[in-house]
């Protein structure tokens, strides 16, 4: 490890008060998680599968593409990031969407070169999870910054303030001046290559996590200081106050002179720095939830047998861990602060944790493990007595009763979400109102999240569902059989019944696997194309006025293996995509194949006239709608393999559209001019929010023009 001097500055100011800090919407619950799956990996897709079902992620909190690019400036910044952002507006997340989770990928970092500068040595890859993690800052990144820029999340203090990525972070806390940073947590929750987890250690991570929140386990937290000066040095001198603050909370914290605790059973967490240190063949017990790392150069740099890495601490049992993918230089700011472990054992989420003592951008670093592991959280209880268990319809009351096991903490707001969409919020006491019939009839997804008032936000969660029948309509779904590995012909027979219906369809994770028109349909999708593990799957009806009615979900088994593939070519759907006309989207190519061996190619036939696709050969494409995008268009595309190509297969795209409507009210009017007067002129840059109705980078007459030919438009 080069070595870097730096003096750590310490924060002078006192804690702000409550009353300064607005109101996060977070706590590091499943339903502020997306999850970027790779639909050709099979590891991807039983992890992804996997952590959604344990965890009780939404269903529709999943993106599947490759998560991966070549090149930061060239493909993740332009592409990657444009569907991420594309996806969280389209499911409208946006309000709460904080982590960006990633099951194992192609690779653990992105090419970067040149833009990053650093006078110790050069930058030229971002790790795979810090891209998601600074994606709302794609802009600064591409115009260049230094390597220690700060992360405006980080702290010099020990307020264990809840992240929120909608809120504006500059020195730890809310921006008050607008001039502040919005990002992310990014996390990867494996990487089985060379030097990786095997997926039955992901697999136990994962459940070790999930079992340990809100335990608030006993234990202690060791810090090492070891005789290795570049790699202990940065941090060593702030291990006895983190381990004082850790003590006055009534934890149990350490300062050992070694590089591993040798004979200790109980490890919380361990901060040690030492290139190779032998975990796997320490004496030494890594508890569920722990956090552990060694501070060195190629600790997440997979692609050298040069030092320990990561992985080696899941291996042990850890539940999560931080290294670079390349040599950092030993700046303070590129590893976790101390802080970290009094940061985790005062409740907030692992993700936080990590991010929270992380002193600067975090380009290099890749978060390793679970962030929503949050072992010593005060997780309130949250019950909905009155939730109906009989189809609804008209308006209906919920009346959720939330207590927490905190013993200063009071409840302080409730969120309903519908669908992942936050659907309203209420006091302690009040009801939900919800009116059913501004919902698709047939089976939603219920949530109820109970926030305290602590700094943290500790968050309970309910799950329910939700059945309404204003209309008479319904969607059904018989699913035979209900386990099986990849070459295993999944039949579904799904119907409807209500009204006239165009197309029948069947969904994993919200997205189209299979389709056909009309009412009822007999459909097979093979198991390779849900992958393995514990699978949800819906049936959906789409009506002749676009209403989509879904069935209950029901689950599937499937195994990690595979038969004697059919050797049939693959088979293509039709199938119609509902997708924001002002927005990037991600299309799924839905299609059918048993051979884990043998690749596919997916090739667009024609093309839409209204949105551009992105390059690629995968199951899905990127899309950039055109200016003032509107009602409906169509492509083709068809699917070969080595044993024979699929039919053509029609996408017909359905752009949901309010041309001018800048602040998201159905109406285009004096507000809507007011943001587009306020950014006329902006160039270079401008963002269709800012009036950039054309997508020319312009805030210009063009766009003016457009919004008052639109003017006193009511979109809903």
């Amino acid at each position: 490890m080069r070595r870097r001097t730096s003096t750590l500055g310490r924060r002078s100011g006192l804690f702000l008060l409550l009353a300064a800090v607005p109101l996060a919407r977070a706590g590091g619950t499943p339903e502020e998680a997306l999850l970027v799956i790779d639909p050709t990996r099979t590891d991807s897709m039983y992890v992804g599968n996997y952590y959604m079902y344990v965890r009780d992620v939404p269903p529709l909190n999943a993106l599947y593409m490759d998560p991966t690019a070549d090149d930061y400036a060239t493909g993740f910044a332009p592409d990657n990031i444009d569907a991420l952002l594309g996806t969280i507006a389209n499911l409208g997340i946006r309000d709460h969407c904080d982590y960006i989770i990633l099951p194992p990928a192609a690779s653990f970092y992105v090419s970067a070169p040149d833009l990053i500068t650093d006078t110790c040595y050069p930058v030229s890859r971002f790790s795979l999870s810090s891209c998601y993690t600074l994606a709302l800052i794609k802009k600064r990144i591409l115009r260049g910054m230094p390597s220690t820029r700060p992360n405006r999340y980080y702290s010099g203090d020990y307020v264990p303030l809840a992240f929120d990525s909608e809120i504006l972070w500059k020195d730890g806390y809310p921006s008050t001046t607008g001039n502040g940073h919005h990002y992310f947590i990014g996390a990867y929750l494996g990487y089985t290559g060379q030097r990786g987890n095997t997926l039955e250690e992901i697999i136990a991570m994962i459940d070790r996590s999930v079992a340990v929140d809100g335990t608030r386990p006993l234990g202690t937290f060791y810090y090492m200081e070891t005789t290795d000066p570049a790699r202990s040095g940065p941090r060593d001198p702030h291990f006895d106050e983190a381990i004082a603050q850790i003590l006055a909370l009534g934890g149990q914290a350490e300062h050992l002179y070694d590089v591993l605790p040798e004979g200790r059973h109980d490890c919380l967490g361990i901060m040690t720095g030492w290139a190779s240190p032998d975990i796997e063949g320490a004496d030494m017990t890594i508890l569920p939830g722990a956090f552990c790392d060694h501070l060195t150069s190629y600790a997440a740099k997979f692609d050298t047998s040069s030092q320990k890495k990561v992985s080696s601490w899941i291996r042990k049992g850890a539940g999560g861990s931080w290294g670079t993918v390349e040599e950092p230089c030993n700046y303070w700011g590129k590893f976790p602060h101390p802080r970290m472990h009094v940061y985790y054992f005062q409740g907030l989420s692992l993700g936080e944790a990590v991010f929270r003592s992380i002193g600067f951008v975090p380009f290099q670093g890749l978060l390793y493990g679970d962030p929503l592991c949050r072992p010593f959280a005060y997780l309130p209880e949250v019950n909905v007595p009155d939730a109906p268990t009989e189809p609804v319809s008209g308006t209906i009351l919920l009346t959720p009763i939330a207590t927490t096991p905190h013993p200063t903490a009071q409840i302080m707001r409730l969120d309903l979400l519908i669908d992942s969409v936050l659907h309203s919020s209420i006091a302690p006491g009040e009801q939900f109102v919800v009116d059913t019939t501004a919902l698709a009839d047939g089976w939603h997804d219920l949530r109820v999240l109970a926030f305290d008032d602590q700094d943290q936000r500790f968050t309970g969660r309910w799950v329910g569902s939700l059945s309404v029948n204003n209309l008479g309509r319904s969607a059904t779904l018989n699913i035979t059989p209900t386990s099986g590995n990849w070459t295993t012909a999944f039949e579904a027979t799904l119907g409807s019944a209500g009204g006239e219906v165009s197309e029948v369809r069947l969904l994993h994770n919200g997205r189209v696997v299979a389709a056909t028109a009309g009412g009822w349909g007999q459909l097979t999708v093979y198991g390779l194309t849900l992958g393995a593990g514990p699978v949800r799957v819906q049936g959906e009806a789409l009506f002749a006025d676009d209403m989509r009615v879904r069935s209950a979900p029901q689950l599937l088994q499937i195994d990690y293996a595979g038969g004697t593939p059919s050797g049939q070519p693959p088979a293509a759907f039709d199938y119609t995509k509902f997708v924001l006309g002002d927005e990037p989207f991600v299309v799924e190519l839905p299609a059918t194949f048993d051979d884990v061996d043998t690749p596919l190619t997916y090739e667009l036939v024609t093309l839409p006239t209204q949105a551009t696709p992105a390059d690629g050969t995968g199951p899905y494409r990127l899309m950039r709608p055109g200016p003032f995008t509107e009602g409906s268009d169509e492509f083709t595309f068809q699917v070969h393999s080595a044993v024979g190509s699929s039919r053509v297969a029609t996408v017909r795209l359905v752009y949901d559209s309010c041309i001018g409507d800048l602040n998201d009210d159905d109406r285009v009017d004096l507000g809507d001019l007011a943001i587009l007067l306020a950014n006329y002129g902006m160039a270079e840059g401008a963002e269709p929010e800012d009036g950039d109705l054309d997508w020319d980078g312009d805030v210009d007459l063009a766009d003016l023009s457009a919004l008052l030919s639109r003017y006193r438009t009511v979109c809903a």
